[in-house]
C-alpha cells in the first residue's frame, strides 16, 4: 500500500455529545442519601455535588463543576441547588449560584413529610422531624440514611409529595420545592 492513499477515506468522527445531565449541589448526607434513591431509581446521568460544596457553594464552584462535565459546549447540563434554609446565611449565598433552587424550610425532611402527609404550619427543624418520626415507617428516621421501607415509601408516594409541594410558597416555612426537581426527572427517565 502506497503512503500517499493510507487514511483516505477516513472520516473524521461527529464530537460527541452527551444526554442531558442533571448536577445537583447540596449541602450533606440526607440530601446525598435522597439523590443518590432517585438516582437509582431513574435512569438518566445524574451527579451529586453534596458534601464536597457544602455552605462554601459559590457560583465559581459551581461553573468549574458545569465546565468539568461538559464534553462540548452545546451539551445541556441542569444545575439544582439542594439545600436546608435553616442554615444561618445559605439563603443569600445560593441566591448569586446559576441554577434552580430546590431550597426546602425549614430542612429536607419537610419534603420526606409531605410524601406521607399535608403541612402547613410552621416548623422548626426540630419539630419537623419529630411529627415525621410520627409517621408509619418513620418511627426510627434517622438524619443522613433512609431505611429499606423509607425509601419504597418516599418512591411510592413522590407524585403525591410533588402535589403538596406545589400548594406551599417556595421558600416560605413550610416549603420543598423539589417537585421541579421530579419532573424534570420524570420527564427525562426511564423507570427501573
Amino acid at each position: 500500500m502506497r503512503m500517499d492513499s493510507m487514511g483516505k477515506g477516513r472520516h473524521s468522527s461527529p464530537a460527541r455529545k452527551m444526554k442531558p445531565m442533571i448536577l445537583v449541589f447540596c449541602e450533606g448526607d440526607t440530601e446525598d442519601v435522597y439523590v443518590n434513591l432517585l438516582k437509582t431509581r431513574y435512569r438518566i446521568p445524574m451527579k451529586i455535588v453534596s458534601k464536597i460544596t457544602g455552605q462554601r457553594i459559590s457560583p465559581a464552584l459551581i461553573m468549574r463543576h458545569i465546565k468539568n462535565e461538559r464534553l462540548n459546549g452545546n451539551d445541556t447540563i441542569h444545575t439544582f441547588l439542594l439545600y436546608d434554609l435553616d442554615v444561618d446565611g445559605i439563603s443569600e449565598k445560593i441566591q448569586r449560584c446559576q441554577g434552580i433552587m430546590i431550597c426546602c424550610n425549614p430542612c429536607t425532611e419537610q419534603w420526606f413529610l409531605l410524601h406521607e402527609k399535608e403541612q402547613y404550619a410552621f416548623l422548626t427543624t426540630e419539630a419537623c422531624i419529630q411529627t415525621l418520626k410520627k409517621e408509619p415507617g418513620w418511627e426510627d428516621y434517622k438524619k443522613g440514611s433512609l431505611s429499606e421501607t423509607q425509601k419504597q415509601r418516599l418512591w411510592e408516594h413522590r407524585e403525591q409529595a410533588c402535589a403538596r409541594a406545589k400548594t406551599l410558597t417556595d421558600f416560605e416555612n413550610p416549603s420543598a420545592p423539589l417537585y421541579h426537581l421530579i419532573g424534570l426527572r420524570s420527564m427525562q427517565a426511564t423507570e427501573v
